[in-house]
C-alpha cells in the first residue's frame, strides 16, 4: 500500500471523532437465517472490520441492530435494515449484501468482497423411471412360449418314462404334476432330483439344460443393460422447467421471489411464474424448501449463501448430501456493504478495505459468507436396482407362498376328512346342546 498514491488527502479521511451510525443485522444463538436474509454472516470478523474502520477513519462508533436485511416491496419501499439505510437512520450497513440490479439503483456499494448466485437445489437423480427389472423382459408371446416349452418337457419325460419302463421291467412311473415340477426347476435354474434312466431323457435333459441358459443369459443380459445406463440428468433450469415431473417452489414473500419477479431472465420468469400458480409449492424458509427437494420432485430456488449454510445445518436423514446444486450463472452478483448514495463514507472506507485486502483480511470473510456445499460421497453415475424395481418378483413369491399354504391346507384337510368329519359333527352337537342348555 506504500506504493499506491491516495486518491484525495489524509486529512479528508479523518472525520475528527464525528459519529458514525453503523446497521447491523441481530444474530441469534442457534444461527439461524430470516426468511428474507441473504445468507450467513460473520459477526467476529465483522466487528474486527469495524473496529479497523473506527480507528482509521476517527469517529465515534454507534450501532443500530435490525431483526431483518430486508428488501424492496411491491411499493418500492424497502423495509429492514436496508429501509433504514435509505432514508439515511444509518450511515453504513455493515453486512454483506448481494449487488442486485434494483439494490444498485437506490444505494451505493464499495468493494465487492466475495461473489454469490442463486442456484436450484433437487435431490439427486437415481433413476428417469421406475422399471420392472423381474417381468420388463417378458412379452406375453415370451411367457406363453417359455411356458409351451416346460409343458412340452413335461409331457416328454412322461412318454418317454412310459415307454421304457415296460422295456427294462423296473423303474418308478411319473406322473403329469412330477413331470411338470422337474421341468419347472430346470428352467428356472434350479434343477431336480431326477436322473435320466436311458439316453432319449437324457438328450432331453441336456435339451431342457441349453434352453435354459440360453434364457438365463438373455434374462442377465437385459437387467444389466437396463441397470448400465447412466443416468439420466436434470443440470440446467431448462431441464427443470420442460420437466413435467418436477414442482418449482420458493420462499413466499422472500426476497427471492422479490428476485424471480423482477428479473428481466425470460427463464427466470417462467420459473417464478409456474412456482406462484401453485400456492403450496412455495415454502416459509430454505430448511422447509430444502427438505421437500431433498425428498420429491421439487425444484427449490435459492440464494447460494442461504441454502448451504441451511444444508450445513440439516442432518443426514433430513437429505443434507441427498440434494445437488445447480448453478445459475446469469444470477452471479458481488458482495458488498451498502451505503447510501452520495455518501461521504464511500471513498475512504475503499481505500481501508483495500489495505485488509492486501493483509489477507477480506480472503477469510469470503470463505466465511461463501460457504461450500456440504462434503458427501459422490452419487452413483449409473441406475442401481431398488425394493420398487423387483416387485413383481415379491408380489409373485407372496402369492405363490399362500397358495402354497393353501393348498398344503386342502390336501390335508382331504386325506383326513373321516377324522376331520367326527370332529365337526361332535362340536356341532356339543354347541347345540350349549344354546338348549
Amino acid at each position: 500500500m506504500s506504493l499506491v498514491d491516495a486518491p484525495f488527502p489524509v486529512e479528508a479521511r479523518n472525520f475528527l471523532g464525528e459519529e458514525l451510525i453503523i446497521g447491523r443485522c441481530n444474530s441469534t444463538d442457534d444461527g439461524s437465517l430470516t426468511r428474507d436474509d441473504d445468507g450467513p454472516s460473520s459477526g467476529p470478523m465483522l466487528d474486527d472490520i469495524l473496529n479497523f474502520l473506527t480507528i482509521r477513519l476517527n469517529t465515534t462508533t454507534l450501532i443500530r441492530y435490525y431483526g431483518k436485511l430486508g428488501f424492496r416491496t411491491y411499493e418500492g419501499t424497502w423495509t429492514g435494515l436496508l429501509g433504514a439505510l435509505m432514508d439515511h437512520s444509518v450511515d453504513m450497513a455493515l453486512e454483506p449484501v448481494t449487488v442486485h440490479a434494483a439494490r444498485r439503483q437506490d444505494m451505493d456499494f464499495i468493494f465487492p468482497i466475495a461473489e454469490t448466485m442463486c442456484n436450484i437445489y433437487i435431490r439427486q437423480q437415481e433413476t428417469s423411471t421406475v422399471r420392472d427389472i423381474f417381468l420388463a423382459p417378458f412379452s406375453f408371446r415370451l411367457v406363453a412360449c417359455v411356458v409351451a416349452v416346460g409343458l412340452l418337457a413335461a409331457v416328454s419325460i412322461v412318454i418317454i418314462n412310459r415307454i421304457t419302463s415296460p422295456l427294462r421291467g423296473s423303474g418308478r412311473r411319473i406322473d403329469y404334476t412330477e413331470a411338470l415340477i422337474w421341468s419347472t426347476g430346470i428352467l428356472c435354474q434350479q434343477g431336480s432330483t431326477w436322473t435320466p434312466s436311458n439316453p432319449a431323457a437324457s438328450i432331453l435333459l441336456i435339451v431342457c439344460l441349453f434352453f435354459a441358459v440360453v434364457t438365463y443369459n438373455s434374462y442377465a443380459a437385459f437387467i444389466t443393460s437396463v441397470l448400465s445406463v447412466r443416468v439420466a440428468s436434470v443440470d440446467t433450469i431448462a431441464a427443470v422447467l420442460h420437466s413435467p415431473d418436477f414442482k418449482i417452489g420458493y420462499i413466499r414473500n422472500g426476497a427471492d421471489q422479490m428476485y424471480l419477479m423482477s428479473t428481466k431472465d425470460v427463464q427466470l420468469n417462467a420459473f417464478y411464474i409456474r412456482g406462484y400458480s401453485d400456492a403450496d409449492n412455495l415454502v416459509s424458509s430454505a430448511e422447509e424448501g430444502l427438505t421437500r427437494a431433498a425428498q420429491q420432485d421439487y425444484a427449490f430456488f435459492a440464494g447460494q449463501r442461504v441454502a448451504r449454510s441451511t444444508l450445513r445445518l440439516l442432518s443426514q436423514a433430513r437429505g443434507r448430501c441427498a440434494v445437488r446444486e445447480l448453478p445459475i450463472y446469469s444470477t452471479r452478483a458481488h458482495l458488498a456493504f451498502p451505503l447510501p448514495r452520495y455518501s461521504p463514507y464511500a471513498r475512504p472506507t475503499l481505500v481501508y478495505l483495500l489495505q485488509l485486502r492486501s493483509g489477507g483480511a477480506l480472503a477469510r470473510l469470503e470463505a466465511a459468507l461463501v460457504p461450500d456445499m456440504p462434503q458427501c460421497a459422490p452419487p452413483a453415475g449409473f441406475a442401481s436396482a431398488r425394493a420398487t424395481d423387483v416387485r413383481s418378483a415379491l408380489i409373485l413369491f407372496t402369492v405363490g407362498l399362500i397358495f402354497s399354504l393353501a393348498l398344503g391346507f386342502g390336501e390335508y384337510c382331504w386325506k383326513n376328512r373321516p377324522r376331520l368329519r367326527t370332529l365337526l359333527i361332535a362340536c356341532y352337537d356339543r354347541l347345540v346342546n350349549l344354546i338348549m342348555q
